[in-house]
């Protein structure tokens, strides 16, 4: 029996009736209400307790120890499944893998197995005012004191801030050098006295993004992830993780942040769509397949041991972010007037409107796809880097 089959089987019995149903039926509406309700918690902590959540992490980290292979197929069904969400993918698939690759044993043993039994959920402190595409020029100050170090700055679009119990903080500990030689990173508690929690609202209404002030925070150094000014290096990876994930990792069919694929598109209009429509719709759906395939390639290149821009990060996570735009933009044309007019009744449509305006954060999200096109035209393509005159003066310098 594969690690796939293993899984499968734990699901049939743990998995309510209509979430089968749901899977089955390809409803992504009847299996986002399953995986937000009680059931859904239920789940993620039964398969969590097993190591299911974080397939390929060794044992002794509350993984499952699995190889690339048995990891990608068993994430694609915890995907297909809608199990586990962004809030806990933060953790399992972006900070955890940063704290297994940099993190000493004692942090690894601390941290870890709470995240992979979904106890613990992370954010990441990375993005402020005034560093965002620009992220080496972070504002944030770090500054040692004996075994503590104490951070005073503000970090913005910090997903998920109200409900993590840690955050990696990326701090400048050191001016005297260049932008991205003075950094460092901390695993932060997020009820930590002096951190400030504030929520953004967003385009849908919804607040998942948050302005987090930290005044006099005082971490102890066994909390530091890396070496001191070697915060570029976890930052980098973590952002690779995550635009792999947002990419779909190889795991699963490209779906999106909503989760509305197009086979429900065909399912709710067929009949009801002109020649023009069905072209539109069929052009989606081929750059769907190259998602898709890209994300395997990219499995493979990964497993190989080959780099992320070879393994598919981030140009799908370019094609990814800007296909989900297209693909809920299409959603919308295809409604015509009932998505401007609807009625109070019309769930449906009403989801419809809030995805649409929901993904439009994608092309921003784990990295713009401005600043992803700069690293493929200079990483994958060889050409100029562009001109930044900060790189290379001590940043004290620069910041006057």
């Amino acid at each position: 029996m594969t690690a796939l089959d293993a899984f499968r089987s734990i699901l049939a019995e743990a998995l309510p009736p209509e979430w089968i149903r749901a899977a089955a039926e390809q409803d992504t509406g009847e299996l986002d209400r399953c995986a937000a309700g009680p059931d859904g918690d239920a789940v993620v902590r039964l398969i969590a307790a097993d190591g299911w959540l974080t397939p390929e992490w060794p044992a002794a980290y509350g993984g499952r120890g699995l190889g690339p292979d048995d990891a990608v197929a068993v994430r694609g069904e915890l995907r297909r499944l809608r199990i586990g969400n962004v809030t806990s993918a933060i953790g399992t698939a972006w900070v955890g893998p940063a704290i297994l690759r940099f993190g000493t044993d004692a942090a690894r043993d601390r941290l870890l197995p709470p995240i992979a039994r979904n106890d613990d959920l992370w954010c990441q402190l990375f993005s402020e005012p005034e560093a965002g595409s620009d992220l080496a020029a972070v504002l944030t100050r770090a500054r040692r004191e004996g075994n503590d170090w104490i951070l005073d700055g503000t970090k913005i679009w910090t997903s998920r801030a109200d409900v993590a119990r840690w955050g990696l903080a990326l701090c400048r500990s050191d001016s005297s050098v260049t932008k991205h030689a003075g950094l460092t990173t901390f695993c932060v508690d997020m009820s930590a006295p002096g951190l400030t929690i504030s929520p953004i609202r967003q385009l849908t209404g919804d607040c998942e993004f948050f302005e987090v002030t930290l005044q006099n925070v005082v971490v102890d150094d066994s909390l530091r992830l890396g070496d001191v000014g070697a915060g570029w290096d976890v930052v980098r990876a973590v952002l690779a993780f995550e635009r792999s994930a947002g990419s779909g990792a190889g795991a699963a069919p490209p779906g999106s942040v909503v989760g509305r694929g197009l086979d429900e598109a065909l399912a709710h209009f067929r009949g009801r769509l002109g020649p023009g429509q069905l072209d539109e719709l069929v052009r989606v759906y081929v750059e769907s397949r190259v998602v898709e395939l890209n994300n395997l390639r990219g499995a493979v290149e990964r497993s190989a041991g080959r780099g992320p821009i070879r393994g598919g990060v981030p140009y799908n996570k370019i094609l990814q972010a800007e296909h989900t735009q297209r693909l809920q933009r299409l959603f919308v044309d295809l409604a015509g007037m009932e998505a401007v007019a609807r009625t109070p009744q019309d769930a449906w449509t009403a989801y419809n409107v809030w995805a649409y305006l929901r993904v439009q954060a994608k092309t921003i999200a784990g990295g713009t796809s401005e600043i992803l096109r700069n690293q493929v035209a200079e990483r994958a393509l060889g050409l100029p880097r562009e001109a930044d005159p900060s790189r290379d003066r001590p940043w004290r310098e620069v910041t006057g």
